[in-house]
């Protein structure tokens, strides 16, 4: 089309801006532009006031990701600290940062194999390897003198014994023999051992059939505090509690009662203290995550956020994150109030709650999520290093001090500084019965006021998730391709009270299905959103309610399903987490006696019903939902008929979106999108 003499006038006067004024010329993004993104986690603050933090960034050519060790403060621009690599040319992977007190730098790195501790010295140079373990590290700490390390690994392999065993033949014994993202497992437990940084050597702290976690040292060094499920029955009943024992391997104490999942220890400043997350009840996924403090040498201990009906921690989902680090509790100096996350609504803000007197005070505001953070004392006062990211940032790192906020990273400035970007807009409405439901509508990137154009609900994952102020870039992708994007979070997530979140269990496509209904009804009476073109997406959770909205309802054109469920029943028995964790979200109904309400929940059941054309995108090394049930849904709706195509990813588990290969990041990507162009 020949443009008019105004028009051509009026662009070129705009590119003259912004070649001579600086102005970036905006362009819509494309799934490749995934993989230009740098992402940060894991800010470590020193008592100096430097923060050591993790960068990740995607090495194409490899098809893979690499990691490195940076350094920043305030006022000071961020240095990179590490350049490991590897003698094949593989990808090297460094995290894991902590200052050695009074001393230099820790990290984990692959860069001679195995996870492996490397300590960078106070004065510079280069890093040296302090452990040389077989089978790695996985979680470390330091003695607060700073001479001795204090860290798990999983039990030796034996390997004149593995010489003689047929590698074809996996002779399982155990209940939990698979996990995702880790595979088949073995009997070798993950145990507590400490370094002598000065003489190289070794000491076995813990022993027996259990697994340790989350370590902490107290701070006169003579105990160390961790968390572990020690019972004949935790392969049925997984609930650890936190234990102590003597840095000699002796008087090993338990502190909890096991009445509930118990995690994340740390010790007080006088030591007389321990404060760890937890709950009392029981094995199950809705209870609030709350804050306790106990005696160090045992007795009754405290709820201090029982009154503030939230979770501890961020389950704010995004795709674009990694190494996030830690978000345990941190004491303040005078050890009298606590630092903690806490998921609000659609925020993740950081919080200081007062050990006496269990009043709460937001540190942080605006909407965002922390999703981890570190404390040190520096010049005597409390001091917070974190990550937080917005809808339109994947995440930065800050310094908190005094109230006062500076920002150290803006990693993404340059990269991002030429793509358009949606933004969220709140709405709130009621669902059944009574319900008040949130949940963020974006607008398409060619939005044109007085246009109509098609929308994408997008369900998350869990349930017991929540959607909200978080970079998506799949949302970003879905506006750039010309698609309204509405998230919700139904009944069922968290962020809005315990019995919200429970809202759901027991009631899989019940009320979730009729909150999600009701979104659309709402965004349907929005001016500029064309009942006629809608699409549904969604992983996991949100895959089942995908494939269970298309059984109860045709008023979408087309459906994409993600590492989706199908079949309730077979789960059970074949995901890592069916037969404890999906029949605590049914209420604790079992196979054998509640086959016809199970079923009743499964959307093969009704398979007959669908007619929406649908894409069933599915990894094949996925254990949480296994790939049967993409099978078993393909082959049910293809043999009915229905317009329905099935992509698998060899190689991938359930975390393809947020940390597989980029290239089939990319591909999943455009399927997606591809998909809707075709239906919608």
């Amino acid at each position: 089309m020949v443009k008019s003499m105004a028009e051509c006038i009026t662009l070129s006067n705009w590119l003259l801006q912004g070649m001579l004024g600086g102005m970036v010329l905006k362009r819509k993004i494309v799934a490749e532009d995934i993989c230009a993104l740098s992402l940060v986690g894991d800010a470590q603050v020193a008592p100096d006031g430097r923060v050591a933090y993790v960068v990740t960034e995607v090495e194409q050519a490899k098809n893979g990701y690499s990691s490195s060790i940076w350094v920043s403060s305030p006022g000071v621009e961020p240095a990179r600290l590490t350049y490991g690599q590897k003698a094949d040319g593989g990808l090297v992977r460094e995290s894991k940062p902590q200052w050695q007190p009074g001393g230099g730098l820790a990290f984990v790195s692959n860069r001679n194999g195995k996870p492996q501790l490397f300590l960078l010295p106070a004065t510079g140079g280069e890093a040296r390897q302090v452990t040389f373990v077989s089978e790695g590290i996985t979680e470390y700490v330091w003695s607060p003198d700073g001479h001795h390390v204090a860290f798990t690994s999983k039990d030796r392999l034996d390997e004149e014994a593995a010489k003689t065993k047929n590698p074809d033949v996996r002779h399982i014994t155990h209940l939990r023999y698979k996990f995702n993202g880790v595979g088949f497992t073995d009997t070798r437990r993950r145990h507590l051992y400490i370094l002598n940084v000065a003489d190289g050597s070794v000491r076995q702290i813990t022993e027996g059939d259990y697994d340790v976690a989350d370590i902490a040292w107290s701070p006169n060094g003579s105990r160390l505090a961790f968390s572990a499920c020690i019972s004949p029955d935790c392969e049925l009943r997984l609930i650890p509690d936190i234990w102590l024992i003597d840095i000699d391997g002796g008087n090993l104490q338990r502190l909890t009662a096991g009445k509930g999942s118990a995690n994340a220890p740390v010790f007080s400043p006088d030591g007389n203290q321990i404060a760890y997350f937890g709950h009392e009840k029981g094995e199950i996924g809705y209870a609030n995550t709350d804050l306790w403090v106990i005696p160090a040498t045992g007795g009754t201990a405290v709820n201090l956020t029982q009154s503030f009906d939230r979770s501890l921690g961020c389950t704010i989902g995004g795709d674009a994150r990694m190494y996030g680090g830690s978000s345990r509790a941190a004491w303040s100096v005078d050890g009298q109030h606590l630092f903690v996350t806490i998921t609000d609504g659609g925020n993740c803000h950081l919080y200081r709650v007062g050990v006496a007197e269990q009043a709460m005070t937001q540190l942080t505001q605006g909407e965002l999520s922390v999703t981890s953070f570190s404390h040190a004392v520096v010049t005597e006062q409390d001091a917070l290093a974190y990550v937080a990211g917005c809808v339109s940032n994947p995440g930065d790192i800050y310094f908190w001090q005094g109230s006062q906020v500076k920002r150290l990273t803006e990693i993404n400035a340059a990269v991002m500084a030429d793509w358009q970007l949606a933004s969220a807009e709140r709405i709130a409405f009621e669902s059944t019965p009574g319900w008040n439901i949130e949940g963020w509508i974006m607008k398409p990137i060619d939005f044109t006021p007085g246009q109509k154009y098609p929308l994408v609900l997008h369900i998350h994952g869990g349930p017991h998730v929540t959607y909200g102020h978080a970079f998506m870039f799949e949302f970003q992708l879905l506006a750039a391709a010309g698609y309204g994007v509405l998230y919700t979070n139904p009944r069922g997530s968290r962020g809005y009270g315990e019995e919200f979140t429970k809202g759901v269990v027991g009631d899989w496509g019940g009320g979730d299905y009729a909150d999600l209904m009701h979104a659309v009804d709402y965004a349907e009476q929005l001016d500029w959103v064309d009942g006629s073109r809608l699409g549904v997406t969604g992983g996991s959770y949100g895959g089942y309610m995908s494939n269970w909205i298309v059984t109860q309802t045709d008023r979408f054109n087309a459906a994409v399903t993600i590492r989706s469920i199908s079949n309730m029943y077979t789960k059970y028995g074949c995901s890592d987490i069916g037969w404890y964790g999906n029949k605590a979200g049914f209420g604790g109904r079992d196979l054998w006696d509640s086959e016809d309400f199970i079923m009743e929940r499964s959307p093969i059941r009704y398979a007959p019903r669908v007619k929406t054309p649908i894409l069933i995108i599915h990894s094949e090394e996925d254990y949480r939902c296994p790939m049967e049930q993409a099978e078993q849904w393909y082959v049910a709706l293809k043999r009915l008929g229905v317009t329905v195509e099935f992509v698998r990813f060899a190689g991938e588990n359930h975390e393809l979106s947020r940390s597989g290969k980029p290239r089939n990041r990319i591909d999943r990507l455009n399927f997606i999108v591809g998909w809707f162009q075709r239906y919608i």
